[in-house]
């Protein structure tokens, strides 16, 4: 990890600017904190607005904060880094099309925000190819964000593996099965059923608008 990836505080009282980022990023007043920690609203209100003079918190109030914030109690204090991606609601990392067919795992260097709700799963790719350009379709070149927690249902737009291969297609159910089709009208051979071996990656939850 960088250093320009990490988070860093400014205050005398590095555990107030930290605490305050955590909880902007969980959406989280100081009641709700309370409420799911057990650490007094009044202490966590002191920990906030008494930046320059506040005492360093007991152990056992940062371990109860931290494991609400899904942080360590070093973080918290600002002894250990925080990634800046941590920070940030919602960012889901951009993958390459290999790293879904090869499984390549490790340590994402772009990260984006995803405008909707969306699974801890969820990543996004850049469209290739011309298979989805149409008038209900997308543009060579946007992002989608493919999240596996929803559950690919008829006219859903879906990304999966198959054959060693990743596609992006629409799903179409119908009585007789499952199939993928390719929203480009001139596209040869536009429909085909599912195939037995595919893996479906994820459901398109984003691309510039709700999907």
């Amino acid at each position: 990890m960088t250093t320009t990836d990490t988070l860093s505080t400014s205050g005398n009282n590095p555990v107030a600017e930290i605490l305050e980022a955590l909880m902007n990023k969980h959406r989280l007043n100081q009641t709700e904190l309370s409420s799911r920690s057990g650490v007094s609203q009044p202490a966590i209100n002191r920990i906030l607005n008494e930046r320059s003079k506040a005492k360093n918190p007991r152990k056992e109030t940062l371990q109860k904060i931290a494991g609400v914030l899904g942080v360590t109690p070093e973080q918290l204090t600002g002894q250990e880094p925080i990634s800046i991606r941590m920070m940030a609601h919602g960012a889901v990392p951009i993958m390459g099309w290999d790293s879904l067919t090869n499984r390549a795992t490790g340590q994402h260097s772009v990260w984006l925000a995803c405008p909707v709700d969306h699974s801890d799963l969820t990543f996004a790719l850049t469209i290739q190819g011309e298979a989805m350009i149409g008038n209900d379709g997308y543009r060579e070149g946007e992002i989608i964000f493919i999240d596996p927690g929803v559950i690919p249902t008829h006219g859903k737009d879906v990304v999966l593996v198959t054959a060693g291969t990743a596609l992006f297609r629409r799903m179409v159910i119908t009585q007789e099965g499952r199939f993928l089709k390719t929203l480009n009208p001139g596209w040869p051979c536009p429909i085909m059923p599912l195939p037995a071996d595919a893996i479906i990656c994820g459901t398109v939850v984003f691309s510039g608008c709700v999907r």
